[in-house]
């Protein structure tokens, strides 16, 4: 497991640098981190727990940088107190890939007792934790199809909408932080997610969610485009930041190259745009 997953950042990197496809290199890395966290080498390492990866990861994805997420399911016949998960943790935080808790914690419990939290959470309208099962995937997802409200999911997607332009002097603030991931590719995960939940989707990544959702009529066949064409020019800008290895670096939209800005800005206004048609035909206020 060590090799592998030590290995794979040089390779998505000089994948990347000879032109291949971002899409297709966060799919690829996300099934390796999955295949890997999956394996028997895992399982031993962890006691035997079930990994079900969710965030990043589950939704395909992921780049090297982004956190490595899942829920622990205990399987029949052993106890979920003599599941441990630390030494994996610890193990991917030693090749350079960031391991992180989700906010359900890192306690495994058996499938049944998970099924029982998605409904308590789904009665509280807790969000965040509805976001972790349908990142998750297959039973978990199909549970929160079958409990949760979508509405939740857009409310939350329009929290999450790109940053309104800053101008200092009447021009646009170059000097305003830029966070690719955080004020791009995550409003357009948060607006998937809500879309794929709307339309009853068993799908979890990002685009086959607004494919799923353009289909069923949930969302307009121009903002589905809008949202798509943003999500590459997001993946492109995010994976270059990481060849250039500067993706960890707080920065400016002044320390953009004049076209990632121009990219950047563009990006974020469609989805801005989107989110603001969907908050009226939906009939939600936008704050």
């Amino acid at each position: 497991m060590r090799g592998v997953l030590a290995e794979s950042q040089d390779l998505i990197r000089n994948a990347l640098d000879h032109g291949e496809n971002p899409q297709d290199m966060v799919s690829w890395f996300s099934r390796l981190v999955t295949d890997t966290l999956h394996s028997a080498g895992a399982r031993e390492l962890t006691g035997g727990a079930t990994l079900v990866l969710t965030g990043p990861v589950g939704r395909g994805d992921a780049l090297p940088s982004s956190p490595i997420q899942w829920l622990v399911e205990c399987p029949c016949g052993l106890a979920p107190d003599d599941i441990d998960t630390e030494p994996l943790a610890q193990l991917i935080t030693q090749v350079g890939l960031v391991s992180q808790p989700t906010v359900l914690g890192v306690h495994a419990r058996y499938r049944q007792d998970w099924l029982a939290l998605i409904r308590q959470h789904a009665g509280r309208h807790n969000y965040g934790e509805l976001a972790v099962f349908a990142d998750a995937g297959t039973w978990c997802l199909a549970e929160v199809l079958r409990v949760a409200d979508p509405i939740l999911f857009l409310r939350e997607a329009l929290c999450h909408r790109p940053p309104s332009l800053k101008l200092f002097d009447g021009l646009p603030d170059k000097h305003v932080v830029v966070n690719v991931r955080r004020d791009l590719l995550y409003p357009i995960i948060a607006l998937a997610r809500w879309a794929g939940v709307a339309a009853k989707s068993q799908e979890f990544s990002t685009l086959a969610r607004v494919r799923d959702a353009q289909q069923a009529g949930v969302m307009t066949a121009n903002q589905a485009d809008y949202l798509r064409q943003a999500w590459h020019a997001g993946l492109q800008l995010q994976l270059q930041r990481f060849v250039d290895r500067v993706h960890s670096h707080e920065t400016t939209a002044e320390s953009l190259p004049a076209i990632q800005r121009s990219v950047f800005g563009a990006s974020a206004r469609m989805v801005s745009d989107v989110a603001h048609a969907l908050a009226r035909d939906y009939g939600l206020e936008v704050r």
